[in-house]
């Protein structure tokens, strides 16, 4: 193990092999997962093998002044790609057009409506980022009409590839051997068009690579670590706003910033969707402070939403292996209803509402380990207009007269195709383990994220008479130390009631009352 790693794990070198052990890693592993990174290292080890001509092309735009559309995606990911661009352009003090598509009007991806109003603009080149890498004939219509067109996405690529002038793709462009977000190629495109690494728009491809869920692994998790090590409180005034107290890391992005973010795509139907870019790329504090508080409505909007839904009268059958259900809802939030749903009910869960425009039911569904979206939806293909997922989640469209069959079938499928629990992998830990210190070499591990999970572990043999309740007896919250607690939300008093001990599964956070900060097990479930 490197020299300055021993004296921080001397003291712990038990639970430090248990941790090695959890990841299946060696020391050496871990000393490489902990490499020295620094922008410069970043920037040699990963590079597009076609970068060049995409920075010709933009160089060129701007040597004949020709106008320049950004056209992005409603999500967080293709949300912050056009916000790298459009500040790219405003350091090369380049005016610049860009457009985030309504997701209820536009649909996802560049379409032909779009493409033709580009050419009554007199567009001279249009930059997709989130999209275009299945957007043959759009842009195919673009350079017929003397468009060019750069694309920026990381999107599974098709056998028939659009007629672009240059495609930025993490793997056509043999970037790397895993995926990363459409953000973060707009990022690194960024680097070469501006020659050097910036740090506010490394930050905002920072956000992309956890909300799009992209590996923690090679460049993603290199850019994390970048970023999250550099990260200074008050320096970018739109994330502070986002993040609030939390410290800038991928907790924060995923619990509050991500979630933020995605409220205006989903909340907002037409254009002024658009607003979210300006908080982004606004100079003034006192627009961003007016957009950040517009966001901040859109969320709590989207939180009213899914919450008055899931606490109202849906029928929910304990007979039945899955939920199929429609709702009168927003388009954009029916994931997060299904999830919801999902997550309470512990079935496979697919929430419906229609679309008048369509004249048809649009479906989002959602599932755990053992129950394959993709295959449940392959069964009922002959009622589907469309669909298209993967194992956890996917969405679909049918029509409306087919929801019954569609709710019979999709249940007889779950019926013969049940979700089997199976039993997580977890750290054994001892209560007096639960400390800073245990929680710092944790945070060595890091950042956590797809195929990179935070650790679990089990505390065994808790008596049940030594825990202490909330007021309502609903929360498990007993204090274990002087600055160390072990925290249970629904988990009931009367849940416990006639056991002796029992082990909980959890993960290890940092929380922070009145100013007072303490280590917490957070448990995620009795095991």
């Amino acid at each position: 193990m490197a020299t300055e790693n021993v004296a921080i794990f001397c003291k712990m070198k038990d639970l430090f092999h248990r941790l090695l052990d959890y990841y299946s890693i060696t020391e050496l592993d871990f000393d490489s997962l902990n490499k020295d990174v620094n922008p410069q290292s970043f920037v040699n080890e990963y590079r597009f093998n076609n970068i060049k001509e995409a920075v010709e092309l933009v160089n060129n735009a701007i040597k004949c002044n020709k106008k320049i559309h950004i056209y992005g995606d409603y999500d967080a990911d293709g949300i912050m790609g056009v916000s790298i661009l459009v500040k790219m352009f405003d350091y090369l003090n380049y005016e610049v057009t860009y457009c985030v598509p309504s997701r209820y009007k536009d649909g996802y991806g560049i379409n032909m409506p779009k493409a033709e109003q580009m050419v009554k603009d007199n567009i001279g080149l249009c930059i997709c980022v989130d999209n275009g890498i299945s957007a043959v004939e759009p842009i195919k219509y673009l350079r017929e009409n003397n468009i060019d067109v750069l694309v920026l996405d990381h999107h599974e690529a098709p056998e028939a590839l659009p007629n672009a002038n240059v495609i930025l793709h993490p793997f056509l462009s043999k970037l790397s051997e895993f995926s990363t977000s459409g953000a973060s190629v707009a990022f690194l495109f960024s680097v070469y068009v501006l020659k050097h690494f910036d740090k506010y728009l490394s930050t905002l491809a920072s956000i992309s690579i956890i909300s799009d869920m992209m590996p923690l692994k090679g460049y993603n998790r290199d850019l994390l670590r970048i970023v999250f090590s550099n990260y200074k409180e008050g320096e970018f005034y739109p994330v502070d706003l986002l993040k609030g107290n939390d410290p800038f890391d991928e907790n924060s992005i995923g619990m509050s910033i991500a979630p933020k973010i995605n409220s205006v795509g989903r909340i907002i139907e037409d254009s002024t969707i658009n607003n979210i870019i300006k908080f982004f790329t606004s100079s003034s504090k006192e627009d961003v402070l007016t957009y950040y508080n517009w966001i901040n409505e859109l969320n709590l909007q989207r939180k009213e939403a899914s919450k008055s839904l899931l606490n109202g009268d849906i029928e929910i059958s304990n007979d039945d292996n899955s939920i199929v259900i429609q709702v009168d809802e927003k388009e954009g939030l029916i994931g997060l209803i299904a999830n919801s749903l999902m997550s309470k009910y512990k079935k496979p869960a697919i929430v419906f509402t229609y679309n008048p425009e369509q004249d048809l039911l649009k479906g989002s569904c959602r599932s755990q380990e053992g129950f394959n979206v993709v295959e449940a939806f392959d069964n009922l293909k002959d009622l589907m207009i469309a669909y298209g997922g993967h194992s956890l989640a996917g969405g679909c469209s049918i029509k409306k007269e087919n929801f019954n069959e569609f709710k019979k079938r999709f249940n007889n499928f779950a019926i013969k195709h049940p979700v089997i629990k199976a039993e997580k992998p977890s750290i054994p830990l001892l209560i007096t383990e639960v400390t800073f210190e245990t929680f710092e070499l944790i945070s060595k591990f890091g950042p956590f994220g797809e195929e990179w999970k935070k650790p679990i572990f089990n505390l065994e043999n808790i008596r049940v008479g030594s825990l202490k309740y909330s007021k309502d007896l609903n929360h498990i919250i007993t204090q274990i130390g002087t600055n160390s607690k072990i925290t249970g939300f629904n988990i009931s008093k009367e849940m416990l009631f006639g056991k002796d001990v029992v082990d909980f599964l959890g993960t290890l956070r940092v929380s922070t009352y009145k100013s007072i900060k303490s280590i917490e097990f957070l448990i995620s479930e009795i095991k």
